[in-house]
């Protein structure tokens, strides 16, 4: 059981794509998924709708400020992974919801304006820490990426890494599949999906589920040793 937010304090960075497209391929290998819809803009119920039986993902819709732990407390009793759908700014939901995550991934795209946002959005994160006492790993992942933009991207990821903020290597290109898919509800790793867009999103689900496979290990070493629990 494990949680995944996807936020930004910056809207239109491809956060509910990119929801929606990690969710579906989880849930092809045969993995229980659902998508706790925070977004107010409710654009993940639209795409479910339009998917049908194609898709086994759950969604969890109208998630509210004063829900939205409760939501995603129920959510991880019953599925093996819950991404939540943050609107795209800095909310009570958000902080609620990044406090109730095992891990937390942050879009961004390459232009100044959004590394900003990064920033910004890392602290958010980094101040749940504390109020925690605990670690939440948090990843940022560019998305959005035009195929000529490799030098702005190079120059992108070395100001994050310089910010000590953890980069996914995996990076997400502008292609038509993830326009298309909020029109006809076929994702990348649906039959007929686009192999580079599926590729992307597998690196990235893969890479994320690395992560939770070091997190869960470090503690199960952690309440093995001599004295834990005491």
């Amino acid at each position: 059981m494990a949680v995944i937010s996807v936020c930004s304090t910056k809207g239109g960075v491809g956060k509910t794509t990119l929801v929606i497209c990690l969710a579906d391929a989880f849930a092809r290998q045969g993995g229980s998924v659902a998508i706790v819809d925070a977004d107010p803009n409710g654009h993940v119920g639209a795409w479910r709708a339009r998917a049908g039986a194609d898709s086994t993902v759950a969604v969890i819709s109208g998630v509210t400020e004063t829900v939205i732990l409760d939501r995603i407390a129920e959510a991880a009793t019953r599925y093996g992974i819950v991404l939540v759908d943050l609107e795209g700014a800095a909310s009570q939901a958000v902080t609620y919801a990044i406090a109730e995550s095992d891990l937390v991934l942050i879009p961004t795209k390459i232009s100044g304006m959004d590394l900003q946002e990064v920033f910004r959005t890392y602290e958010v994160v980094q101040r749940a820490e504390r109020m925690l006492r605990r670690s939440i790993p948090a990843r940022v992942v560019l998305t959005q990426m035009s195929p000529l933009q490799n030098r702005v991207a190079q120059h992108a990821r070395e100001e994050i890494q310089g910010a000590g903020i953890p980069l996914l290597r995996t990076e997400v290109i502008q292609r038509a599949a993830y326009q298309s898919m909020h029109f006809t509800g076929s994702t990348p790793a649906g039959p007929g999906g686009d192999p580079k867009a599926a590729a992307e999103v597998g690196g990235v689900l893969n890479e994320l589920l690395a992560i939770l496979a070091e997190q869960q290990a470090a503690q199960q070493d952690l309440a093995e040793q001599p004295g834990a629990g005491r």
